[in-house]
């Protein structure tokens, strides 16, 4: 009989030794073994049943620190997965026995065991030339710290609500609650009351009331991503002792100590807003605002522009509020519904030289309606999927504005909802939505879903960063003048000018759309110089209002109009102080900081910073929220030393997501991949994770069969990744941070900036699950 038979059966029988049923269950699992298997059993489970005294050291045994606990009278020195497989094993021998010391000398992190497995002992994040692990920073740091903490790791007993006892560590403390770690081992319910005593400083410290309990409420437990041994738990203070605040003093007992206290978290904060200010740069995202039904409010970045350009027409006029209409918005907003998200499939269409925009959301359609958009609309080049997510402002996010400037607050004025419109799909993908049949409908049954020609309301504009935008001033002029496009022709006056750029009111509307070449007569300033042709310059429409009566133009440069430019430029330089310069609408820092507040508390998608090394492009930090999205934990999972892998994603495709997106081209768009990754799992622990771009399959059969593989044996996900490269990560908002924080060190404030200086380049990760799982039918 081999010695793991017998541990098995042993193994087995643990739950029912010296109960009555142990002799009749010993009989059914050794009936027809030798007898000698029962002794052989029977002396196991003494031995495993034994009373153990012994002291447990595991410093320098395992991977991971040790601390030193009081157990049942004796003193160890357990790391975290130790520590949780004590309390498991104990509850499973019903006490500390030679059974839990047999788990502990074998726990799955000890070098001994890790050796036999054939593991290395350590990690080192620089073995490799180029490694891929990206370090995370929690966005909206200083929204969620109401208060300065104290990081502080020292031994508590905990007594849970079912009068269980459990031993933790806390992480970080303040007067209103703190963050404790403790052993996964343990049943823990949101809302429980617990109590802790400070064990720990009560042996080792004098403070008055030491001894004390104190009473909390869980109000949070997160899992460790990296070491499934123990849990986090995020509590609030519950009762008014001030036991916390003597703890506090005590650590701090120097004026250095309190400095460094004070000033921890304004370095946090400092660094992690300077990662946000750039992701809000950067982010390729739409951010949206509402008053009640209407669109007022769009912010612009860097790289949300082409989403904004879509919803142009052939006149660039903006049709993006026809997108909300009164009854799609009352979906998104319905009353008691905090926030809402939807799919959003939209085409243009041509018609008479006119763009007509088609737009369906996926509750306003059944199936059979919603393949027939799909088949319409996935071949022609301007498919697009969108997900629109709408919230709904808090009264306190509203107070926000209500301190802003008097510009600030009419722009900001009766807001009520936000939304994010985010660009999950394109024509690249258009093929997956023919898969289906099509559906036997007349066409005619899309008319529903196209939009009005002009909007009631066009929303203002902002760009993220207060700086202005515009290539050249504008200034205020009247002239009268005449057009000129093909056949048509009409009179009208400048209302305003800059030296390469014309805005005009006709007193004839004319038919024109953007992109379409005439000519102007200036009749009157032809007078000042008559050796220029100003009576016949060239411009190109840049815009034209609905009505036809309002034309943006930009001068055709060329070699021909470069005297009439320098003519221009001359006429402003020289009545400088008779002319009135159009200001550019820009968003106050006060209100900037409003609107970045919003945004961070409902983050939708994952920003990464790609920075240099050498030669190579590798990320440097990933921006998160916690809990966690079930994407971004495999990556958690799949790191060390508190870093996110992302290995499985870059290696081998540095050239397709990082070098050929972030080329630094002026001007360059954002470009997207789709990534499809399975993660494998046995139970609940990770085994394999695999990833794989939509463009590395070789046919959809393959790729469906990869997502129905990684369906039923662990998860799918779909990534939809952005990449862009980023020319200036320095914002106005990041340089007012830095002058604060260099009043407190100026060695934190330049070393920050150098940091920042080093991003070269911006990822935004996507989640495109469902909309993958949807358009090719694969829904569970």
């Amino acid at each position: 009989m081999q010695q793991t038979e017998i541990l098995s059966i042993a193994e087995r029988l643990i739950p029912v030794y010296n109960t009555g049923d142990f002799e009749l269950l010993l009989s059914k699992l050794t009936d027809g073994e030798p007898p000698s298997l029962k002794i052989l059993v029977k002396m196991e489970l003494k031995r495993l049943m034994s009373p153990c005294y012994r002291s447990i050291d595991l410093r320098g045994r395992v991977k991971g620190e040790c601390r030193e606990y009081e157990l049942d009278g004796i003193l160890h020195w357990f790391d975290d997965v130790a520590f949780n497989t004590y309390h498991k094993n104990v509850r499973k021998f019903n006490g500390y026995t030679e059974g839990v010391f047999d788990a502990l000398s074998n726990t799955r992190n000890s070098f001994k065991v890790m050796n036999q497995k054939g593991k290395p002992q350590g990690a080192d994040l620089t073995n490799t030339s180029i490694n891929f692990f990206a370090e995370p920073i929690v966005m909206g740091y200083d929204l969620k710290r109401k208060e300065n903490r104290l990081k502080l790791s020292t031994q508590i007993a905990i007594l849970l609500a079912n009068d269980q006892h459990v031993h933790g560590v806390t992480v970080d403390v303040s007067p209103s609650g703190g963050k404790f770690k403790v052993p996964s081992a343990f049943d823990y319910k949101l809302g429980e009351i617990i109590t802790v005593q400070f064990s720990e400083l009560a042996r080792s410290s004098n403070i008055p009331g030491i001894s004390n309990s104190i009473c909390y409420r869980i109000v949070g437990i997160d899992e460790s991503i990296e070491n499934d041994a123990i849990n986090f738990l995020r509590v609030i203070k519950i009762d008014d002792a001030v036991l916390i605040d003597d703890i506090m003093t005590h650590c701090l007992q120097n004026d250095a100590q309190r400095a460094r206290h004070d000033n921890q978290d304004k370095v946090i904060r400092a660094r992690s807003r300077g990662y946000e200010h750039n992701h809000l740069k950067h982010t390729c995202n739409l951010p949206i605002f509402f008053s009640g039904n209407e669109l007022k409010l769009v912010l612009m970045t860097e790289n949300n522009q082409n989403i904004w350009q879509y919803w142009n027409d052939e006149r660039n006029q903006l049709t993006l509020a026809n997108l909300f209409s009164p009854e799609r918005m009352a979906q998104l907003t319905q009353p008691g519904i905090r926030g809402s998200n939807s799919v959003l499939y939209s085409f243009k269409h041509q018609h008479n030289g006119k763009d007509l925009f088609f737009s369906m959301m996926i509750p306003e359609a059944n199936r059979e309606l919603r393949q027939l958009f799909w088949h319409i609309g996935a071949r022609k080049e301007s498919w697009k999927v969108f997900r629109v997510s709408v919230f709904e402002l808090s009264a306190e996010e509203r107070d926000l504005f209500s301190v802003d400037s008097a510009e600030s607050q009419e722009l900001t004025k009766d807001l009520t909802h936000f939304a994010m419109l985010q660009e999950i799909s394109d024509v690249c993908s258009g093929k997956d939505y023919l898969l289906s049949e099509k559906p036997r409908l007349n066409s005619s049954e899309l008319n529903q879903f196209r939009h009005k020609r002009n909007c009631t309301h066009v929303p203002v504009s902002l760009y993220f960063d207060a700086q202005n935008r515009r290539k050249e001033p504008r200034y205020q002029f009247r002239s009268p003048l005449f057009l000129t496009a093909g056949d048509q022709q009409a009179s009208g006056t400048t209302l305003d000018i800059s030296k390469h750029g014309l805005y005009v009111a006709l007193s004839s509307a004319i038919d024109l759309k953007a992109g379409d070449l005439c000519t102007i007569n200036f009749n009157e300033l032809q007078l000042y110089d008559k050796s220029l042709p100003l009576n016949c310059v060239p411009y190109k429409v840049i815009r034209i209002s609905p009505g036809g009566k309002r034309v943006q133009l930009v001068i055709d440069n060329n070699v021909q109009t470069l005297k009439t430019m320098t003519f221009f430029g001359s006429l402003i330089e020289h009545n400088q102080n008779k002319l009135i310069a159009k200001q550019e609408t820009l968003p106050s820092h006060d209100m900037l900081e409003n609107l970045h507040n919003i945004l961070l508390d409902k983050m939708i998608s994952t920003p990464l910073f790609i920075e240099k090394k050498g030669a190579n492009l590798k990320p440097k930090v990933i921006g998160v929220n916690y809990p966690l999205p079930p994407y971004l934990t495999l990556f958690a999972k799949m790191g060390q030393n508190n870093r996110f892998s992302l290995e499985t994603i870059y290696k081998g495709r540095t050239t397709t997501l990082l070098a050929a997106p972030m080329k630094r081209i002026e001007g360059a768009q954002p470009q997207a991949q789709e990534l499809y990754i399975s993660a494998i799992k046995f139970g609940t622990r990770l085994q394999t994770l695999e990833v794989k771009l939509c463009s590395e399959f070789e046919s959809t059969k393959e790729r469906i069969d990869f997502i129905k593989k990684s369906q039923n044996m662990g998860e799918f996900h779909s990534l939809r990744i952005c990449s862009t490269p980023v020319f200036d990560p320095i914002t106005a908002l990041l340089r007012k941070d830095l002058e604060e924080l260099s009043s407190i060190s100026m060695h934190q404030a330049r070393s920050l900036e150098k940091e920042i200086c080093t991003v070269v380049g911006y990822s935004e990760l996507i989640d495109v699950t469902e909309e993958v799982l949807i358009r090719l039918e694969l829904t569970q």
